[in-house]
């Protein structure tokens, strides 16, 4: 992502950089099937698979100096690698594939890293604890929504100003969990991803926040005017988990072709 506090500090007190085996391109404990599963298209739900393949086809490296990387930022090779979720409990470890010039950042993957050029692209996997009824006034609206999976649809696609999407049923990496689309609405931002008016955490900023993890220091706030998030609502292996692929407006088709198929690799560790 290009705004570094839009990224690296959503979850700085959650833990240090989890993208692992920076040298690895595999691991022996996952499936590694290459039929990726269908991933539902932004506009409809219907299978994208060709979207999918497409991307893989249509990288092209764009790859950002080092030295222009903020610290916690740090470069993967192409292919499987490994990640953590974000949230305080136990959870499996999960994997994707990741195109040439895609970066670690925390708990997220993303294309365009935080101190290089480029939009907002890339994906991350939570263990959602609190969500805002209202997300610009979220700090007086946080509710708990809940246990399962139905019960975190409910209070997603309600979220004042978000225009989600009608949930659909959907299996994701073999598991199954429902699929909604949001978006942010025209807000005017400023600065380093201010939403003029939204609530302050107490850092001087003022975000339009989407959840809190399990850890209430786990904070998913968005980066920009129009920003998408493509939520995968999931039981997994009992435990309700968020797929959260998120990308601005100023993306390519390309790009967000190349985020699909990302999504599609995913798989979770058996245990």
């Amino acid at each position: 992502m290009h705004a570094s506090r839009g990224l690296s500090t959503l979850v700085i007190s959650v833990g240090a950089a989890l993208l692992v085996a920076a040298c690895t391109t595999g691991s022996a404990n996952l499936s590694l099937a290459p039929a990726a599963p269908a991933v539902p298209t932004a506009s409809s739900g219907a299978p994208s698979t060709a979207a999918a393949t497409a991307a893989q086809a249509a990288i092209s490296p764009s790859a950002t100096p080092a030295a222009t990387l903020d610290p916690d930022v740090s470069p993967l090779p192409a292919g499987r690698q490994s990640a953590l979720v974000i949230g305080t409990g136990t959870y499996p470890e999960f994997t994707v594939v990741v195109p040439a010039d895609w970066y670690a950042e925390s708990h997220f993957v993303l294309k365009y890293a935080a101190g290089g050029p480029g939009p907002v692209l890339g994906l991350s996997v939570w263990d959602v604890g609190q969500v805002p009824l209202d997300p610009c006034h979220w700090s007086t609206t946080l509710r708990d929504p809940g246990p399962g999976v139905d019960a975190l649809v409910r209070a997603l696609a309600s979220q004042a100003g978000r225009r989600a999407t009608t949930p659909v049923k959907v299996t994701l990496a073999g598991q199954s969990g429902q699929y909604l689309e949001w978006s942010v609405p025209g807000w005017v931002v400023t600065g380093d991803a201010d939403f003029a008016g939204c609530d302050d955490p107490g850092n001087g900023h003022h975000d339009f926040v989407s959840w809190f993890a399990t850890d209430p220091d786990g904070e998913r706030y968005e980066q920009v005017a129009g920003q998408v998030d493509r939520l995968w609502i999931l039981d997994v292996k009992g435990q309700r988990l968020v797929v959260d692929a998120t990308y601005s407006p100023d993306t390519t088709s390309a790009d967000r072709a190349e985020l699909a198929s990302v999504v599609a690799s995913l798989r979770f560790q058996r245990p």
